[in-house]
């Protein structure tokens, strides 16, 4: 039996991501030609013309958890504002199709930032090769066609160990995040987080740290606090080690 397909149709008022069914009216412009691929509907925005410019960044990498042993695939993008943006595989599949439309597209988005699911490890490596994967889309104002392309790396930077580790309650006044060091690597994200009222701090380190004196006015008598330690490769991929902790009262 057949089935009906609308995507991005103007039933949804705002924004519209995907795959969209149910709705009667057509959709406005641009138009959109079906293209079948492996058994699997897909659909390229063939309206997005005009001249080129890069998108001003675009980033497209693995978030592997080792402490829960989950990985994700991330994307970011950014430039000037679009309504319209489009991802192909390596293979030519279209995996990623968002448009803005009414005020929103009207307006025009800057930056797009998402995580997908994290099923297991290699499910989530099976369904994204390594490979470039292209993305375009098209700027409100000047109608500028946005092109870009993202190198995605199955290469995964090590784990990094990390303490403390929870076995004795930590100094409020002298708390240190330290971890082993791991060579080749881009630079650290040090993540600490008050896990009784919410607060938490972010920095960013280079390469060669090992260590992460937390400021005495960030932290709380008597409270706990998860440590997230993230080794970075020049690929963009990211490890995370965590680790739980309290303070002395």
């Amino acid at each position: 039996m057949g089935r009906t397909y609308a995507l991005l149709r103007s039933c949804a008022p705002l924004l519209a991501v995907g795959l969209l069914s149910g709705c009667d009216e057509q959709p406005a412009s641009p138009q959109l030609t079906p293209v079948v691929a492996q058994d699997d509907l897909a659909f390229e925005l063939v309206a997005i013309q005009g001249a080129q410019e890069p998108f001003a960044d675009l980033a497209m990498f693995f978030e592997f958890n080792a402490t829960d042993n989950d990985l994700g695939v991330q994307v970011f993008l950014d430039a000037e504002g679009w309504d319209l943006v489009s991802a192909k595989a390596p293979d030519q599949r279209s995996i990623l199709q968002f448009m803005a439309r009414n005020q929103l597209g009207s307006l025009g988005i800057t930056e797009l930032r998402f995580e997908s699911a994290e099923p297991s490890p290699a499910g989530v490596l099976a369904r994204f090769p390594a490979g470039p994967y292209a993305f375009r889309g098209r700027t409100v104002e000047r109608g500028m066609q946005l092109v870009g392309v993202a190198y995605l790396s199955h290469d995964l930077p090590p784990a990094p160990v990390v303490t403390p580790d929870g076995d004795e309650d930590v100094d409020p006044d002298d708390t240190v995040i330290r971890w082993n060091p791991i060579p080749g690597l881009a630079g650290y994200e040090v993540i600490v987080s008050n896990e009784d009222n919410g607060r938490s701090m972010t920095v960013e380190m280079g390469p060669d740290a090992t260590s992460l004196r937390v400021p005495a006015e960030f932290m709380e008598a008597g409270a706990e606090y998860k440590a997230e330690v993230l080794s970075i490769y020049p690929n963009g991929n990211k490890t995370i080690t965590e680790v739980t902790f309290a303070t002395a009262d």
